[in-house]
């Protein structure tokens, strides 16, 4: 479902509302991976790639997710646990929201599909609920928010 989102930004003469409309979805998965990337001359951003579980639970399937940290809370989380996301034998679990996902096409590069195309799921990763790195809890965000009418919902927490 689509929420207005409102982004006030001031100058030193006037306030000016910007409202903005985006696509939420929340989900739980493996957090894979992350990664650091930036243009010349802009701050470093990271992205997270989260196998996201499908079905029914006794036939799940996976859907690879790339979803670029819009959070402060969610890069300090996974910077945190960098070590173990990275770690091959770690399985690391979290419960998730995104805003705006979209598909991204991808070639691979190795492997029996190598030079297949292939498609992945893009967003913004825009909260942890929790993370368990080998089903031990390791982080759970207590935060809650108000979802007033009218009032400002930020991705950035």
């Amino acid at each position: 479902m689509s929420k207005p989102t409102e982004n006030t930004k001031t100058s030193s003469a006037t306030a000016e509302n910007n409202r903005y409309f985006n696509e939420y979805a929340n989900g739980i998965g493996y957090l894979n991976s992350i990664r650091e990337f930036g243009a010349e001359g802009k701050p470093e951003r990271y992205a997270a790639q989260v196998s996201v579980i499908q079905g029914p639970a006794d036939n799940v399937h996976y859907e690879y997710h790339d979803l670029v940290i819009s959070s402060e809370t969610v890069l300090g989380v996974v910077l945190e646990h960098r070590e173990a996301i990275e770690a091959e034998d770690a399985n690391v679990l979290i419960r998730f929201n995104m805003a705006n996902p979209r598909a991204k096409a991808f070639i691979y590069k190795q492997g029996e599909r190598a030079g297949e195309l292939g498609a992945a799921i893009g967003g913004f990763l825009t909260r942890i609920h929790s993370m368990k790195i080998n089903g031990e809890l390791v982080y759970e965000d207590q935060r809650t928010f108000d979802d007033h009418e009218g009032a400002p919902q930020v991705a950035n927490g």
